[in-house]
């Protein structure tokens, strides 16, 4: 899965990435060190002219029950209930720097470890997104999931799943309406693309977790 993410890249770097040219002017995106579900944080969408633009939106799809799924698998993807409206038309790239899981243990704290790809590169998880109607405030805000997959060898030592991470070259075709969704692209990364190192577990923006608690 992907509970947490840091994304350290600035805006200049994230929108040559992801070749983004409009909307600049007032872009502003700071690097944040760990990025928990329930915060707001950009992600790149295609706009109305089919024209990539970064929007920002609140991270986690909120239930009436009150649950947060801020995760959503690949396997069926296209045809789930909750998912499958999101996916088919609405999907979009989450630019990160890394990604934080904890290994479960028997007794005491669960060891922190950081995924990084390509010596570090940053790089774009496969999302959907999807609008919210704040009970509280009775206006509309957009959301945004972030699509998972199986675990390869260096992730699965630590946790099952892990995100789908999209090559740069299908960037376009993942963001593009097309007849069929392309759940293709949501493949596994090889374990020889992605590195891990354990990390201190207090690394942690207390400011962004629990922002949904009093939605």
């Amino acid at each position: 899965m992907c509970g947490r993410y840091r994304r350290r890249s600035d805006k200049q770097r994230i929108t040559e990435a992801f070749a983004v040219h409009v909307g600049l002017d007032e872009l502003q995106i700071e690097p944040e060190e760990d990025i928990a579900p329930g915060s707001i944080q950009p992600v790149v969408r295609l706009n109305d002219e089919g024209e990539r633009q970064i929007e920002f939106m609140r991270w986690g799809f909120k239930k009436e029950d009150g649950r947060l799924l801020f995760n959503a698998r690949s396997e069926g993807i296209e045809t789930a209930n909750f998912w499958k409206k999101a996916f088919n038309e609405r999907r979009c790239i989450v630019p990160a720097d890394s990604f934080f899981e904890w290994r479960k243990v028997q007794t005491g704290k669960k060891p922190k470890y950081e995924f990084t790809i390509r010596q570090g590169h940053l790089f774009g998880m496969a999302g959907l997104w999807s609008r919210w109607k704040n009970p509280k405030s009775d206006l509309w805000e957009d959301t945004f999931a972030i699509m998972t997959v199986d675990a390869n060898e260096t992730m699965a030592a630590v946790h099952d799943r892990q995100p789908a991470i999209l090559n740069p070259l299908e960037y376009r075709q993942y963001l593009e309406e097309a007849d069929r969704p392309p759940v293709h692209l949501l493949r596994i990364l090889p374990s020889k693309e992605m590195h891990a190192q354990e990390v201190d577990r207090e690394i942690i923006s207390n400011t962004q977790v629990g922002l949904f608690d009093s939605l």
